[in-house]
């Protein structure tokens, strides 16, 4: 399910701003679901590469992320076609601000995973290489608590039905339509869905990375949680594209 047509003219009608603010974004017009405190702002990260021979799953959109994608369809929403504004918005904004991205293409370069899609560096996968890569989350449109970041726990995804529902309606069809893509999950919470996606029988992917450390420099332990783990994440690249 996608929503672009829904909230095209309220994207249409946003002021032309270099650097949009929360009050500009996390309003009625934009509002996708909410639970209490809990709140889902629509935001275009809609496109699908069906293709894609790798799929980064993070948690949610954060605000970085949803600032970066609505900067970029305002400003070239009248000059590109849909799809192809929708690619460049989530290229633009996926894993995008404050170093996260670097830290994800030095991961994936330490897995040898640009040796399996025979690319110099996985920085290529957000640039011309990007039809290898499909980026989602678990909760496709950003969630906010008390308008700040949703991190994955408290309350966990898989314990408050109302995000548990999201995941069910969005996420399972969506992954369901890259089947032969191995799955990077950005940090223990998104392991834990696919986990229970799995045991569930909701999606059959073969190769999952899981317990792939996320890639925020707020993660303290992600160079130790990456160098515990980088052989068998070697290994299973290797063997999936083999």
């Amino acid at each position: 399910m996608f929503y672009f047509e829904d909230y095209e003219l309220h994207l249409k009608q946003l002021p032309m701003k270099d650097n949009f603010q929360k009050e500009d974004l996390m309003t009625d017009s934009f509002l996708f679901a909410k639970d209490n405190n809990v709140e889902v702002f629509w935001a275009p990260f809609e496109y699908l590469n069906t293709e894609a021979k790798v799929m980064i799953v993070g948690i949610t959109p954060g605000w970085t992320q949803m600032q970066l994608a609505f900067q970029y369809v305002r400003k070239h929403i009248d000059a590109e076609n849909r799809e192809k504004v929708l690619i460049n918005a989530k290229k633009q904004a996926s894993f995008g601000g404050k170093g996260i991205r670097k830290n994800l293409i030095e991961m994936l370069d330490g897995i040898e995973l640009n040796e399996a899609l025979h690319i110099k560096t996985c920085a290529e996968l957000y640039d011309e290489k990007n039809h290898f890569l499909h980026s989602t989350s678990t909760l496709r449109y950003p969630v906010f608590i008390n308008k700040k970041n949703y991190t994955g726990s408290s309350p966990s995804m898989l314990k408050r039905p109302f995000l548990l529902k999201m995941i069910q309606d969005l996420f399972v069809p969506e992954v369901n339509k890259v089947p032969n893509a191995i799955i990077i999950p950005a940090g223990k919470a998104v392991s834990e869905v696919l986990h229970y996606l799995v045991a569930e029988g909701k999606i059959r992917h073969q190769t999952i990375l899981y317990n792939f450390p996320h890639p925020s420099g707020a993660n303290g332990h992600r160079k130790r949680q990456f160098e515990d783990k980088k052989e068998d994440f070697k290994a299973t690249v290797k063997k999936h594209f083999s």
